[in-house]
Order: structure tokens, then C-alpha cells, then sequence
């Protein structure tokens, strides 16, 4: 039985990245490898995927095709996870002694004084350091500096290439869209909606440990309060059993109560339900196991917050009835469209991870200098700080620059009737790396005086379209999610996945976040939540490219531009003030 649930999880794995597997054997083999190269499930799929974009491979597995990444990947990987400590210090030494400077080493002693030393290819680094280059990096140096060179950036892409450039339709939604073009003179203006969004000169990481868990424990009981108030209102209230704060009352009847989910994954998963309020004298808030053995379907995550229906006879176990954890932010109102309004959108990176030549973004220009659509969307990252060329540092130009080379190319490929909206990320190696994220800082003056058609964005934002409320997110909250789910349900996964955002009312629910994610919780309760639900949803994932209705909310996933996929969407006007999803025709393509 226990071989037959490991075969469905990691088949349900495959499937969220758009995979199709054929029989148990490939299954079998992922196993093996897995034994073989210690590595986790969750990773053997990423690798694989980046196995089959890097290689132009059918992403949907075989036994013949595992063969072939294991040998391109897994041993590799494998030798590279064996000896990269001596690596890293080989390296470091060599670093010392050939190409860092004195200064450059002066102020790394200075900074391990502190624990702040940086090593190693994870951690952000802001600007280039001046270094000698061995051969095969000043082969990969001048290959970027003509990939940001100024005869390429201020060629003008608004007028088409002689090169076809063709959609493959992926997914589509909504009435038939005849053709992507502008037709007329409407245009749009884009402006933040009125919800709170993160300023640009916000401060972060002064956090005080005793104010991040006060508003943790404030955004729970204001939650949770909520919740409960809900359920109330929506159950007879002659059968309403009574409502408890102590998550631990002992009690032999039923009681209901609130609090956060945490999960201890591990043999045995557990969940744990930590308590909103702390008894007198007590470090912490009280904290009990929940057992689900009496539902017959659940769905949790770390970081959650829910009701529960249940009884304690023990104090140690929650032996839960009934679980209640959704509460839908009320709807936007009905926007005011006069005239069609077409959308493209696409989220970074934006180039495969093999160059910075940004092929597939120059190939989304062409289609948006062709086609002319109301709004382009593009959600971050642009300079993605784990790309192998970031981390080995071989550009001649600060980070902020090739940024901005970037966007005056985006910007001239554009049309002035065009609104260009770029959304920040934390994963921009020239950016704030801290979620959730100020908008994106443009020190060439003439640039923001030449493009009054460009709209910088915080992450997370909801965009006002003519009164369409469109909510953006770049990190990959449905992904994050996953990865902290247990539950006993079947069926779709990713609308579930999707749905906790909406029923959590939160751009990031996930609580802790992973180690990647420097989560302020100061802005995270000020900006990360909202009042009222978009109509539109972005959020973009490394899994596979989806679209979801969900409580009149449509939920999109144009996947990742380095994978060449981009959605495009077509907004009709409003009758009788009447709103749904219906009005939005929805195409993810592929460029």
C-alpha cells in the first residue's frame, strides 16, 4: 500500500509540471534514482524539467529519457554535491590569491566578524567585483556585453522581424478571440488600486522579534475571529457547539476553536493547530496535535488559519469533527469597460539559463509591437540571481544597468497607446530581496520621461483596469503551498492549491516561509492581504500553466517566459452592470 501512495505523490508531482506518465516503471526508476543520487522527489522533477527546457526534450517522462538525464544531470550532480565544500574553499583560496583585491578582502574579514561574510554562489550580490577572467569567461563575458550592447538595445523592435513569429495555443477560455489585434483608438489608463501597497523608500528587516509575533498572532485572531463569526452565521444555532480560545480545553463534547496550522513533515506527517492567545506567564501560544481521523475530506498547510469543530479528552489530541477555513474577501465591484481591453501577460525569467541573450522576451515584443494590446503585464524576475552568468559575475556592467538596457528595449519595442506594467521581484539580482517587495528603482531619468506609458509595480499589487481589479504576486505561492499540503482530497490539485489564496484573503499565506523567502512581517500584514477580491488573479508558478475560476475570481498561471509561454487575455465590456468570469477570454500560448 505504502509503494502504491509513493507512486501516486510523485506521479500528482509530475502532473502539477504538465507531465503525463505513462506506466509505473518510469516511476520505479525515479525511485532508483533518487536511492542512488540522494536526492528528494520534489528536486528529481525539477531537475527534470530544467533536463527537457535545457535539451528541447518531451517533458512527459520514459524510462529511456530518465537514462539520459541521469547521465547529463544526476551524476554531475551527484560529483558537484560530493565535493563542492572542497570546492568552495579551493576556490576561495585561489580567489585570495589571484583576483580579489586587498580591499575587497579587507572588508570580507570585516563583515565574518559579524557572520555576514558571503560565500558561495547563493548569496545576492549587488555589484561586480573587479577580477582577472580566465579564458572560457571572457569568451562568456563578451557574449553578454554584446547581448546588452548598445547597437542591440536601441535597435527598434517595434517593426517586426523578417522571422515568423507564431503562437501555439495551449490552453484556452471563454468565447473565441478571431484576432489578437487592436482594432480602434480605445485606450486605458493603468493605476494601483486603492488598497495599501508597499511604498518605494519602505524599510525592512528592523523587525523587533516581540512586534513580528505580536502581528502574527494579531492577523490570526483577526482571521480566525472571522472565521468563526462566519461559521456561525452559516450553521443553525440551536446545534452551535460552544466556542473555546484554549486550543488545549479539555473537553468530552464538542467545542470549536481557531488557530494557525503548522505541518511537521517527516515518516509520519503531523499537524499541529497553535493557539491565538498565550496563558499568563507562557513564552508562547499553546500549541496541540489535530487528528483528522473522523474527516472524511481535508486540506491543510503551514501557516493557514482555521476553524475547528472537535473535542479533547485527553488535552494532548484534537480529535477534529469539522473544519471550516474559508473566508472569501467580498467581490470587487463591477468594472466599467466601454470597449474590449486585451491583456498580455508573462512572468520571468526571461531567458534560458543557458545565455542573458533574452530570446523569448524579444520574441514576446515582436507579437505586443504587432498585435498592439491595451496592457503588457511582465512580472519579474528580470536578472534572476540564481542564473548560472549572474553567479559567475562575467558581465562588465552593474546589475542595474543591464536592467535598465532591458527596459529601454522593452520600452522601444513598445507602442506609446501600449500601458507596460513591470511588477518587482525579490529575486532580482539588482533589486530588493526582501517579500513583500518595493517597486523597481529607474535611475535613468530619461527613460521615466520618454515612456509616461510605463507603470512600475510593489509585489504584490492589484492593478486598476478602467475598474478591472487585477491582483499580481511574482512569487510562487501555489508552489510554496504545495510543498506544505497534507490533505486526503483528490481531484483537481491546483485549483485547490489556488483556492487557499482566495479563501486566506493573503498574496503569501505560507507561515515560515522557506529559506529562500525573507518574508518582512511588518509589510507582509500591512500590504500582503486584501480587502476585496480581484477578477483577476495572476500568480505565477514553475507549475504547469493554468487558468481557474474560483468563487467569480479568474486564476491564471502563464507559467515562465524562458519556457517561451505567455498568456493573453481579452476583457468584453460589462451589460446591465453585470460582472462574471464569462467576460474574460483567456489564451496561455507558446511563442
Amino acid at each position: 500500500m505504502e509503494i502504491v501512495e509513493r507512486r501516486e505523490s510523485l506521479r500528482g508531482l509530475f502532473q502539477d509540471l504538465g507531465c503525463k506518465v505513462e506506466s509505473d516503471a518510469v516511476l520505479d526508476k525515479c525511485f532508483e534514482f533518487c536511492e542512488s543520487y540522494d536526492v528528494d522527489v520534489e528536486k528529481l522533477t525539477e531537475l527534470w524539467l530544467t533536463f527537457c527546457v535545457n535539451n528541447n526534450t518531451d517533458i512527459d517522462p520514459t524510462v529511456n529519457t530518465l537514462i539520459k538525464m541521469e547521465h547529463a544531470v544526476l551524476k554531475d550532480y551527484k560529483l558537484h554535491d560530493s565535493t563542492v565544500e572542497n570546492n568552495v574553499n579551493q576556490e576561495q583560496s585561489t580567489a585570495e590569491k589571484h583576483f580579489i583585491s586587498k580591499e575587497v578582502a579587507k572588508n570580507d574579514d570585516v563583515l565574518s566578524m559579524y557572520g555576514c561574510a558571503e560565500s558561495g554562489p547563493s548569496k545576492r550580490m549587488r555589484k561586480s567585483p573587479e577580477v582577472e577572467i580566465d579564458t572560457d569567461a571572457r569568451v562568456s563575458k563578451t557574449r553578454v556585453a554584446e547581448s546588452f550592447s548598445s547597437a542591440t538595445v536601441s535597435e527598434n523592435s517595434s517593426t517586426p522581424s523578417q522571422r515568423n513569429i507564431t503562437d501555439k495555443v495551449l490552453l484556452s477560455t471563454g468565447e473565441a478571440v478571431v484576432s489578437w489585434k487592436r482594432t480602434g483608438d480605445h485606450d486605458v489608463d493603468v493605476t494601483k488600486s486603492d488598497e495599501p501597497h508597499v511604498p518605494s523608500d519602505a524599510k525592512y528587516m528592523y523587525e523587533i522579534l516581540s512586534k513580528q509575533g505580536h502581528l502574527i498572532t494579531f492577523v490570526c485572531q483577526n482571521l480566525g475571529s472571522r472565521l468563526v463569526k462566519a461559521w456561525s452565521a452559516a450553521t443553525d444555532n440551536s446545534a452551535q457547539p460552544r466556542y473555546v480560545k484554549n486550543v488545549r480545553s479539555v473537553s468530552q463534547i464538542n467545542f470549536r476553536t481557531f488557530g494557525r496550522i503548522r505541518v511537521k513533515k517527516g515518516s509520519a506527517n503531523t499537524v499541529v493547530l497553535e493557539g491565538s492567545t498565550r496563558r499568563k506567564g507562557a513564552p508562547v501560544a499553546d500549541t496541540v496535535e489535530l487528528d483528522f481521523r473522523n474527516l472524511k475530506r481535508y486540506s491543510v498547510f503551514s501557516g493557514q488559519i482555521v476553524a475547528v469543530e472537535a473535542v479533547n479528552p485527553t488535552r494532548d489530541v484534537l480529535y477534529v469533527e469539522k473544519i471550516f477555513g474559508k473566508l472569501y474577501a467580498p467581490l470587487a465591484s463591477t468594472p466599467k469597460i466601454e470597449s474590449r481591453v486585451n491583456i498580455f501577460v508573462a512572468a520571468g525569467p526571461f531567458t534560458a539559463s543557458n545565455n542573458m541573450h533574452y530570446q523569448p522576451l524579444w520574441d514576446l515584443m515582436e507579437k505586443v509591437a504587432s498585435d498592439e494590446p491595451q496592457v503588457l503585464i511582465l512580472v519579474g524576475p528580470f536578472l534572476e540571481y540564481t542564473h548560472p552568468e549572474m553567479q559567475d559575475n562575467v558581465a562588465d556592467t552593474l546589475y542595474q544597468e543591464q536592467f535598465e538596457k532591458i527596459l529601454a528595449r522593452i520600452m522601444e519595442s513598445t507602442r506609446k497607446s501600449t500601458q507596460v506594467v513591470l511588477v518587482a521581484s525579490n529575486r532580482d539580482a539588482h533589486h530588493e530581496p526582501v517579500f513583500p517587495t518595493p517597486q523597481y528603482a529607474i535611475f535613468n531619468r530619461k527613460l521615466l520621461q520618454n515612456y509616461s506609458n510605463l507603470k512600475l509595480m510593489p509585489d504584490p499589487c492589484i492593478l486598476n483596469v478602467a475598474g478591472l481589479k487585477v491582483g499580481i504576486t511574482s512569487v510562487d505561492v501555489i508552489k510554496h503551498i504545495g510543498k506544505e499540503e497534507i490533505s486526503n482530497v483528490s481531484g483537481d490539485r491546483l485549483s485547490r492549491l489556488a483556492d487557499h489564496v482566495l479563501a486566506q484573503t493573503c498574496f503569501y499565506p505560507v507561515y515560515p516561509p522557506p529559506e529562500d523567502l525573507n518574508v518582512d512581517v511588518e509589510l507582509w500584514e500591512k500590504y500582503a492581504f486584501f480587502d476585496q477580491q480581484p477578477h483577476l488573479l495572476i500568480l505565477p508558478s514553475d507549475m504547469r500553466c493554468y487558468y481557474k475560476v474560483i468563487n467569480e475570481c479568474m486564476i491564471l498561471n502563464p507559467e515562465r517566459m524562458h519556457k517561451h509561454t505567455y498568456a493573453r487575455l481579452s476583457v468584453k465590456p460589462t451589460l446591465e452592470d453585470k460582472w462574471n468570469s464569462n467576460n474574460i477570454s483567456c489564451e496561455i500560448v507558446k511563442v
